[in-house]
């Protein structure tokens, strides 16, 4: 679905700074600013001029509008947000990425969430720094949940090589990794498989979104049909970087707690069977994902808190899984592994 919000090119000057979509062009002024907000270096993974076009400026068929927002002040650019769209229902929202100011600008990166407000029908956040979630209150939002991340390890013994903890604690580590990655056994799938796709589409997200994901150029998106006999029950996404497969979202036909397991450990099967990954994890509410993620031997790791403004006032949270697909989890990297576990 075509979104109708953001798709202008949106100009608006105002105590002489300027509000406006980026573009290319703008790319250097971008990692300038990150330096400056930061102390980001050049090298940095997330300001990669060829990540940054990836994110930016490569044409999505399901999103045409502008990805990327700043504001700017005599030829500066003072601040920058980034947009990871989504659409839900009737309604065009964003998830903020990079969002970022010059620490000489009070209040631009402010006034820039304050424009981005009046763009589209909601805006979430996921977590964020702690100046993040100190501002988000101040402007409408309100946390509608929490958002927990699972993870499981894959393979122990080559995992123990890339840690990126190397130190007295790797042999208590590799032990308990042993573990977790062999117990619970993975139980029967009664006639469920997993099969690899080129093609595919979901509730939230279309076919365009899929190839947007499969040309990152940071990591390698895969899709999978879900299937029972001749029946075909849900959708998987991963997408593997360093080591690490990362479930960027399970869809499912008809969503229960064991058919969600199923699709948990049918998860765990693809990682293994199409990826070099140590790790697998996954992200979602806990009550639809909890009792599902640790039947299928995944671990807690961490939560996060879930932040929602939406543009009419409501209070209603959103029919959305909060899964790393619905965030920059899904691409997000050091180039070096991170693992969880």
């Amino acid at each position: 679905m075509a979104p109708s919000v953001g798709r202008g090119r949106i100009r608006v000057v105002v105590n002489k700074s300027t509000f406006r979509a980026t573009t290319a062009a703008d790319e250097s002024k971008i990692i300038e600013l990150a330096a400056r907000a930061f102390g980001a270096s050049a090298n940095a993974s997330f300001v990669d001029p060829i990540l940054l076009r990836w994110k930016y400026w490569l044409p999505r068929e399901d999103f045409p509008g502008p990805r990327a927002y700043v504001i700017e002040r005599d030829g500066r650019i003072v601040a920058h947000a980034g947009l990871w769209p989504v659409i839900v229902g009737d309604e065009c929202g964003v998830h903020m990425i990079d969002w970022m100011s010059d620490p000489d600008t009070p209040g631009a990166g402010v006034s820039l969430l304050q424009k981005l407000t009046q763009q589209f029908d909601f805006i979430y956040g996921i977590g964020g720094s702690n100046i993040t979630l100190e501002i988000l209150p101040k402007f409408g939002f309100n946390i509608v949940g929490e958002a927990y991340t699972w993870a499981r390890p894959l393979r122990p013994f080559q995992q123990v090589l890339h840690h990126q903890h190397k130190d007295w604690r790797i042999g208590a580590r590799f032990a308990r990794n042993l573990w977790w990655s062999r117990f619970p056994a993975r139980s029967k799938h009664r006639g469920w498989v997993v099969v690899p796709t080129d093609a595919g589409s979901v509730k939230e997200r279309d076919e365009g979104f899929f190839r947007y994901l499969r040309a990152c150029p940071t990591t390698v998106c895969q899709t999978f049909q879900l299937r029972n006999g001749e029946r075909q029950e849900g959708f998987l996404a991963l997408m593997t970087a360093e080591k690490q497969a990362r479930i960027a979202g399970i869809w499912l036909r008809e969503q229960s707690t064991e058919n969600l397991r199923m699709a948990f450990e049918l998860a765990q099967e693809a990682a293994v069977s199409h990826t070099d990954a140590c790790e697998i994890v996954t992200r979602g509410l806990p009550e639809q994902s909890r009792i599902a993620a640790e039947s299928a031997g995944m671990r807690l790791r961490e939560n996060n808190s879930v932040f929602l403004y939406k543009k009419h006032g409501t209070t209603d949270g959103l029919a959305l899984g909060f899964q790393m697909a619905d965030n920059d989890a899904i691409f997000l990297g050091e180039r070096a592994p991170r693992f969880l576990t």
